[in-house]
Parts: C-alpha cells; structure tokens; sequence
C-alpha cells in the first residue's frame, strides 16, 4: 500500500502541480509564492490521507483548496498592508522626489482610472463587471452574450494589461495593487 500510495501521489502531483501553479497564480501574481501555495497544499494532502479520491474527486478538490488557499493568502497579505494615510512619514526628501514628476500629482483614483482606460472597451467592461459588480463569468456570458471562456479571456487580458501598466508606473503600482485587490477581496 505505502509504495503505491507513494506512487499514485508522486503521478498526480507530476500531472496536476503545472495546472494549479497556473491556477494561484492567477490569483497572487506571484511564481513563488503561486508555488509555495500549491506545494503546502500537496503536503497537506498526503499528511492528512485526503490522496484517496479518485482522480477527478482529487482535481477538484486540489482546485477548490487552491484557490481557498490563495484568498487567504491574499486576505493575509491585505492585513499586513499598512495604509500610507496612517504612516507618518519622517523624512520628506523622497515625498519631494515624488512630488516634481507630473505623473505623482495624479489622485490613486486618477491611476485607477488611467489604467483602467488601457484596457480595450469589451475586456474593461467584463472586468469591471466581473470584478466591481462581483458578477459570476456566467451571468457576464450571458448579459454579454458571450461564451464563459470569452469572459475568462477577457479577464485574464485585463490582468495581463493592469500588470503592464502598474510595471511602467512603478510609484503607483502598491497603491494600485492594493486598491484592486481591495476590490477583489470584497466579492
């Protein structure tokens, strides 16, 4: 029992462990902390003897722990975020720094926005329905007319364009972030 125990679970971490990479990842935006994910939740697994399912049961079950996984890891994340508003600052040098570039007068709400405008007008709509309205992708298909996998492009277009615009404007990319997951962790 223990060796083809051993085996089934080294097969199914060699099969599923890509897919569920993939699957934190669209969540944390992280590689490593994407892997570290799906690594504990394996150890978890075989730990805890839950590697006796059948292989679609085991899928499903990893997919849904993963993805429980990673809200907790983004909600933990969201905690240890201290708001600049209550951080006072002491050296102003760097404040000043910020202060001569055009870019850096723009309100959060304005980069929000400008980064949002990036977005082509179909793939802004359904992540702004997807991801403001808390709309599910089916409802979004259906209002849209749209298939499920259309609307999951879309959103994964959306994430790809807001990543490339917060790695231009690097000085706003942790007030984005948090702005957006703030949104996010809302649903």
């Amino acid at each position: 029992m223990g060796t083809d125990r051993k085996e089934i679970f080294k097969n199914r971490f060699q099969k599923h462990y890509p897919r569920l990479c993939n699957i934190a990842y669209g969540y944390v935006l992280n590689r490593d902390d994407s892997e570290d994910i799906v690594q504990e939740l394996f150890i978890n697994i075989w730990n805890k003897g839950k590697d006796d399912l059948s292989d679609k049961e085991f899928l499903a079950y990893m997919i849904t722990s993963v993805r429980n996984s990673c809200i907790s890891f983004l909600r933990k994340k969201q905690e240890d975020i201290i708001p600049l508003e209550d951080h006072h600052i002491e050296n102003c040098d760097e404040m000043d720094e910020i202060k001569d570039g055009e870019e850096e007068e723009m309100s959060l709400h304005d980069h929000l926005h400008a980064a949002l405008a990036t977005l082509p007008e179909k793939c802004r709509e359904v992540f702004l329905m997807a991801k403001m309205r808390g709309m599910k992708y089916r409802e979004i298909a259906g209002e849209l007319d749209l298939s499920e996998k259309t609307v999951e492009n879309h959103i994964a277009k959306a994430i790809k364009l807001l990543r490339a615009y917060a790695a231009e404007h690097r000085f706003v990319v942790f007030a984005l972030l948090t702005t957006v997951l703030s949104f996010i962790l809302k649903k």
